[in-house]
């Protein structure tokens, strides 16, 4: 078992936290944004010098703003996967852990499409896992879906090759229509990481484990069953947060 924490972790800011992240004894998330085409492999290479000589394991977050891996326009997707190809390239660099995307579904953009968006998907996830290398575990993360189905269809498809599952807990809360029970019973075997924060079901607050309501106590037997193999991020995007969130995380795997 791994733990990370994302604490308004983008890459240009990880830097700066070095010490805080070696203080609470935890790796980190870092998260690429949009601008990622911005980031030159020298300063990567060198940010991975770093965290490896200070001990620090990182995992990495791939843009997401404004892109759509089984986006119907041919354009949106030739970007998005320019974007994600360097995300895991990067990663790659970083010695990372995994890298989590987005996979970019929602209903009301494709519920009626759910054929189209998935051939989409393929065709952007072929090229993505083509350049991460069987190494580099590649993890989709649950955002606007109510239900595991379209996610297990596509993760379906890469049976036997380095596609996997992010559980986040707080997007969960936000937006499933069914039990967390049907998600690890349709994905459980998928999953290699865990985004773990908490709100009320209202908006996406990233706060620590225990101040909001998602069902903490009904994922406690999957996590006791699995723990070793997973990667456990305190996904908090308040830095005040931080050591409140990896002192609740870790006391609840405990």
């Amino acid at each position: 078992m791994t733990w990370t924490m994302t604490v308004n972790g983008p890459y240009d800011m990880v830097r700066e936290r070095v010490q805080l992240i070696k203080r609470l004894d935890v790796g980190v998330e870092i998260y690429f944004h949009n601008g990622i085409d911005e980031i030159g492999e020298r300063d990567v290479k060198e940010l991975g010098k770093v965290l490896r000589g200070e001990g620090i394991v990182c995992t990495v977050h791939a843009p997401f703003m404004d892109l759509s891996p089984g986006g119907l326009d041919r354009g949106v997707r030739a970007v998005t996967k320019d974007k994600l190809k360097r995300a895991v390239t990067f990663a790659n660099l970083l010695g990372s852990l995994g890298v989590v995307c987005h996979p970019g579904y929602d209903k009301w953009r494709f519920g009626e499409y759910v054929d189209v968006w998935l051939k989409g998907s393929i065709e952007t996830w072929d090229e993505v896992l083509d350049t991460a290398g069987d190494g580099l575990p590649v993890m989709l993360e649950n955002i606007f879906e109510e239900e595991p189905d379209t996610l297990y269809e596509l993760l379906r498809h890469y049976d036997g090759r380095n596609l996997y599952f992010c559980f986040d807990s707080g997007h969960f809360n936000l937006f499933t229509k069914v039990s967390l029970d049907k998600w690890l019973s349709m994905l459980g075997n998928k999953i290699r990481e865990m985004h773990l924060h908490d709100n009320y079901g209202k908006r996406d607050d990233h706060m620590p484990i225990g101040r909001g309501t998602f069902p903490f106590r009904e994922l406690k037997a999957y996590l006791k069953a699995h723990r070793e193999s997973l990667i456990l991020t305190a996904e908090v995007h308040d830095e005040a947060d931080a050591v409140e969130a990896v002192k609740n995380l870790k006391e609840f795997v405990a």
